[in-house]
C-alpha cells in the first residue's frame, strides 16, 4: 500500500524548550556547585540537587525519545518503539475498534435503550431540518441524473418491465387487478363511457341505418313505407336499450358485462392458453423498436422536469418536499407502533452490519496505519502527545533533584 501523507500540526516549542533549558540549568548549577563546594556546605546541597536533576532529566529524555526514535541515532535495543511496532500497533488498533465498538452484541446493547425512530421523527418534524434535506435532495438530483446514460436507463426500464412480465407474472398480475376492478364496481365507469359512445354513434349513423334497412326491404315494402317504419323501430329499440342500461345499475346487460370481466380475470390467472396469448402479445410489444424510443422519451421528459424544478426560483418542489418530510416526521412521532417497528428494524440492521462489516472496518484501519509513512506517523504522534511527554522530562529533572537533595541530607545526617 502506498504511504499516505499526514498533515502535521504546527510544532509547539514551549514545553520542549523548557525541558531542555531545565536540563542545561541543572548542568550549569552542577558545575557551579562543584567548583564552590569546598567554600560552604550549602554548595553541597546544590550540587546534590543539580546532579540528581541531571540524571532524572537525562533518564526521562532517553525514555521519551526511545518511544519515537533511537536516542542520538544509536542502535540501542528496545528503542524507536513506535517505528518498529507499526504493524503490531495497526493490528491492535484495528482489533480494538472491532471488539470494543463494532461487536454485534455491544452494538445491540448500546442501541437497546435508544429511541432511534423517535429521534428521527423529531428531527424530520423540524422545519429547518426538513428544509435542509429537501434542498440537498433537489440540488443533488440534477447532478445524479447527469451521471446516468440515457440509453442505459431506457434499456434498464425495458428489461425490468420484461422481467416483471416473464414467467406468467404479467398476465397473473393483470388478472388480479382486473378482478379487483370488477369487485369494486369500477368497471361500471367503463360501461357508462361505452354507452355514451354508443349513443353518439347511434345518433350520428341514423341515416346510414335507414339506408341499410331500405336496401334490405323489397319494392313493395318501400312502396307502402314499411322500410321507414322498420328503421324507426330498430333505432328506437336500440335507443331504449341504451337508455335502460344507462339508468339501471342492475340491468341484465350490466350483470353480463360484470360476469365477462370476472371470467377474463379468472382466465388470465388460471387459463394457460389465455395467459400464453397475452404473454406473446406483451413480448411482441416489448420487442418493438418504438418502445425503446418511448422509454427514452419518458426518461428525457423526467430529467427535464427535475432540472426545471431544481432551477425554479420559487422553489415550489423543495417547499413541497419539505412539507412532506415534516408530515412524515409528525406522523411517525404520533405512531408508537411504527416507532417500535422502525427501532426494531434499525437495531437489527445495525447489529447485522456490525457482524458483517466490523472486521472489514478493522482491516481498513489496520491497512491504513500500515500504509502511513513511519517518519510522518511518528512526527504526528509526537506532536499530539508531545506536551505531556516534555512535562515528563521537566518533572523528572525536578523530582530527581529533590530526591538527590533528600539523599544528600540523609547521607550527611548518617555521616
Amino acid at each position: 500500500m502506498t504511504a499516505l501523507p499526514l498533515a502535521l500540526p504546527r510544532p509547539r516549542r514551549g514545553p520542549r524548550t523548557i525541558a531542555t533549558g531545565l536540563l542545561i540549568v541543572m548542568a550549569g548549577l552542577f558545575v557551579l556547585a562543584k567548583l564552590n563546594e569546598s567554600q560552604h556546605f550549602a554548595w553541597g546541597y546544590l550540587r546534590a540537587f543539580a546532579e540528581a536533576g541531571m540524571v532524572g532529566g537525562l533518564a526521562d529524555w532517553f525514555a521519551v525519545t526511545a518511544i519515537f526514535r533511537r536516542p542520538l541515532g544509536l542502535p540501542i535495543p528496545h528503542t524507536a518503539v513506535i517505528p518498529r511496532s507499526q504493524g503490531r500497533i495497526a493490528d491492535s488498533l484495528g482489533a480494538f475498534i472491532a471488539d470494543n465498538f463494532l461487536s454485534p452484541d455491544l452494538v445491540a446493547e448500546r442501541l437497546a435503550s435508544r429511541d432511534l425512530a423517535g429521534g428521527l421523527a423529531r428531527q424530520l418534524s423540524e422545519p429547518q431540518v426538513a428544509d435542509r434535506i429537501a434542498e440537498a435532495a433537489i440540488a443533488a438530483a440534477p447532478r445524479l441524473l447527469n451521471l446516468l446514460d440515457d440509453a442505459a436507463v431506457a434499456g434498464f426500464l425495458q428489461r425490468q418491465l420484461s422481467a416483471g412480465a416473464a414467467g406468467g407474472r404479467g398476465p397473473a398480475f393483470a388478472g388480479k387487478a382486473l378482478a379487483l376492478v370488477a369487485d369494486s364496481g369500477a368497471h361500471q365507469t367503463l360501461v357508462d363511457a361505452g354507452l355514451r359512445e354508443a349513443w353518439r354513434a347511434l345518433e350520428a349513423n341514423q341515416a346510414a341505418i335507414r339506408a341499410r334497412v331500405r336496401s334490405r326491404s323489397g319494392w313493395l315494402g318501400r312502396l307502402v313505407g314499411l322500410d321507414s317504419k322498420a328503421a324507426d323501430a330498430l333505432i328506437g329499440a336500440l335507443a331504449d336499450t341504451l337508455r335502460a342500461v344507462a339508468y339501471d345499475r342492475d340491468h341484465p346487460l350490466r350483470a353480463q358485462a360484470t360476469a365477462a370481466v370476472h371470467r377474463l380475470a379468472d382466465d388470465l390467472q388460471t387459463s394457460p392458453a389465455v395467459r400464453a396469448k397475452l404473454e406473446s402479445a406483451f413480448e411482441d410489444a416489448l420487442a418493438h423498436p418504438a418502445l425503446q424510443s418511448f422509454f427514452h422519451d419518458v426518461w428525457a421528459h423526467l430529467k427535464t422536469s427535475i432540472r426545471a424544478a431544481a432551477e425554479d426560483p420559487d422553489r415550489s418542489l423543495a417547499k413541497g418536499l419539505s412539507r412532506a418530510i415534516q408530515q412524515i416526521g409528525e406522523g411517525l412521532s404520533k405512531d408508537p407502533a411504527a416507532q417500535a417497528a422502525i427501532n426494531a428494524h434499525l437495531r437489527a440492521l445495525a447489529s447485522a452490519l456490525a457482524e458483517r462489516h466490523g472486521r472489514d472496518v478493522a482491516n481498513i484501519v489496520s491497512e491504513t496505519i500500515r500504509g502511513w509513512d513511519v517518519h510522518t506517523m511518528v512526527g504526528k504522534l509526537e506532536q499530539s502527545v508531545g506536551d505531556d511527554l516534555q512535562y515528563v522530562r521537566i518533572n523528572g529533572a525536578l523530582i530527581g533533584g529533590l530526591v538527590g537533595l533528600a539523599l544528600h541530607s540523609v547521607s550527611l545526617a548518617l555521616g
